[in-house]
């Protein structure tokens, strides 16, 4: 008990230096707390990272490669938990619940597109085209004597049944039988040479293969997939043998024979003012290192009006320079995905950029596990980008725009007043700032579809250009040589190209290996698979002369 002033002053100084003491302790508890929160949201950060690596992993290995987004399967819960809260709010109130419910902007979504009606699950009618070898099947005489009368029965018509039947790729041989003439007066010493007619053109000199046959091993290594051991073992079931060097000889001084029609190719795509470009790695042999070099494929697509030709460029490496050295003094559209090598060609005068949004949607389709609310708003707007855009597709180059402008701009700039924000509320290390960063800085390039009905919304003419190099590269892994890289540009720009204009490529490919040597270079022109027309021939190949 305190009876005098010293020891209330004494017990009053004690306590203010514990109250100091415990503000010192409070003010590091607190700083400590701060440190740890940051250490909290720095590890919560790299764990969303790493969860997302790991949910990419996963995905590549056991995920859908579709990258389809409905909206409502994320929304469930959400749209659930609300329908119910507004379900509970109008029970209690006595009012009738809504047919439906409005977006969140109140703006009205563009219609869908009437979908295509689906094909029944009856048998398809076999072609028409194909030859038809007619079994006539009788009944037994026996059989035919009515069993009433004895009479014999009067036939009244038959029943047809068509079956499609297969027959095993046979080989034969043709022997071109030239005649030679001489003077009949050569014994008196008269001698005037001995006349052989000629043999028809072929591009590989005294080759044992016909056009035919290496048409046929072309379309099977390039549009089939089917690399060269794999043919060498199918011919040996049909009993004749045809090693993979042979089969790459022959398809490497074709390549080298035709290689003019390559160059006339790249000048038709070139002349347009839409364009697409993209490039994949493909492994090049490194000779006698045992390893493989990573080569690129750069593709470049004649956009519309005509049949979208395609031309395959190969160089030893990915640098900025390789495009700029094959387009030279092109201008005009070019539709390419963000990446840095292509900055120096954007900036020539005269040529534009067309941003991509397959890429700028598939970073919110990444970050749709971290941040599920955010990303999926971004995707249903891009949803509905193509949504409106289907509606348009078909319609003359004018008609689009206007389109464009009426319907899928306020939609482009909604997209972007969302993602604002979000780039502004997100962390550096998250896959949505990311995403928002590649948007933000696609801006113009991703406005850029809305000036022009003629250029598309993303880039996937070239992507799927890609897509037949990306499976023919895991069935014959590399290419040999910097020459079979150059062949393997030309034989997938044709063939490409053959697809793009519906024609069948080893019909092509059968047609002019067997002209062009002997065709006019300055109508090679004539030779590209929009304006082909195939020569008449035999059964045998021999051009039909009217």
């Amino acid at each position: 008990m305190i009876s005098t002033l010293p020891e209330a002053l004494h017990l009053i100084a004690a306590q203010q230096e514990q109250l100091h003491v415990q503000r010192d302790q409070l003010a590091t508890l607190t700083d400590q707390v701060a440190t740890l929160e940051q250490a909290l949201h720095s590890a919560q950060q790299t764990i969303i990272a790493q969860q997302h690596q790991l949910n990419q992993y996963l995905d590549r290995l056991y995920g859908r490669r579709s990258e389809r987004f409905d909206p409502n399967q994320l929304c469930l819960e959400l749209i659930v938990l609300q329908a119910d809260a507004l379900a509970r709010q109008q029970t209690d109130a006595g009012e009738p619940l809504p047919a439906a419910v409005a977006n969140e902007d109140g703006d009205a979504v563009p219609p869908r597109p009437p979908r295509k009606p689906r094909q029944g699950n009856g048998r398809l009618p076999l072609p028409a085209h194909l030859e038809r070898h007619i079994i006539e099947l009788e009944v037994p005489a026996a059989q035919r004597l009515c069993p009433l009368t004895g009479a014999v029965m009067e036939p009244i018509g038959y029943d047809d049944t068509e079956q499609l039947e297969y027959h095993p790729g046979h080989l034969s041989v043709t022997v071109y039988r030239r005649w030679k003439y001489a003077s009949p007066d050569r014994r008196a010493g008269y001698v005037a040479g001995i006349v052989t007619a000629p043999l028809p053109d072929h591009p590989i000199a005294k080759c044992k293969a016909a056009p035919g046959l290496i048409a046929h091993a072309v379309v099977s290594k390039y549009a089939d997939h089917l690399p060269w051991y794999r043919q060498d073992e199918i011919f040996a079931r049909e009993g004749v043998r045809l090693p993979r060097s042979t089969l790459d000889d022959w398809a490497l001084n074709t390549a080298e024979a035709i290689a003019p029609l390559g160059q006339v190719l790249k000048q038709t795509v070139l002349d347009t003012e839409v364009l697409f470009t993209d490039d994949s790695p493909l492994p090049l042999l490194e000779k006698g290192r045992g390893r493989t070099h990573t080569a690129y494929l750069w593709v470049y697509i004649r956009g519309g009006p005509g049949p979208a030709l395609v031309a395959f460029d190969f160089t030893y490496d990915r640098r900025k320079q390789r495009p700029l050295e094959y387009l030279d003094d092109y201008s005009g559209y070019i539709h390419a995905d963000a990446y840095s090598g292509y900055d120096e060609l954007f900036r020539r005068e005269g040529i534009i950029e067309v941003g991509c949004w397959a890429h700028a949607r598939r970073g919110f389709d990444q970050a749709l596990r971290s941040r599920p609310r955010e990303a999926s708003q971004i995707l249903v707007l891009i949803g509905q980008l193509y949504t409106a855009e289907r509606c348009l597709r078909g319609l003359p180059a004018d008609q689009r725009r206007e389109g464009r402008q009426a319907t899928v701009a306020p939609i482009v700039d909604r997209i972007f007043a969302h993602i604002e924000p979000m780039y502004a509320a997100t962390t550096p290390s998250e896959p949505l700032h990311k995403a928002c960063v590649y948007a933000l800085n696609q801006r113009q390039p991703l406005h850029t579809f809305l000036e022009d009905g003629r250029l598309e919304p993303d880039n996937n003419t070239a992507e799927n250009a890609i897509r037949p190099l990306a499976i023919g590269r895991k069935n014959w892994l590399f290419a040999g040589s910097e020459r079979g890289g150059q062949a393997t540009a030309l034989y997938l720009s044709l063939i490409q190209s053959c697809k793009a204009c519906q024609v069948n490529p080893w019909a092509y490919f059968n047609d002019i290996l067997r002209r062009i040597m002997s065709h006019p270079v300055r109508r090679l022109r004539e030779l590209l698979p929009d304006q082909w027309k195939p020569l008449r021939r035999d059964r045998y190949g021999a051009i039909l002369i009217d």
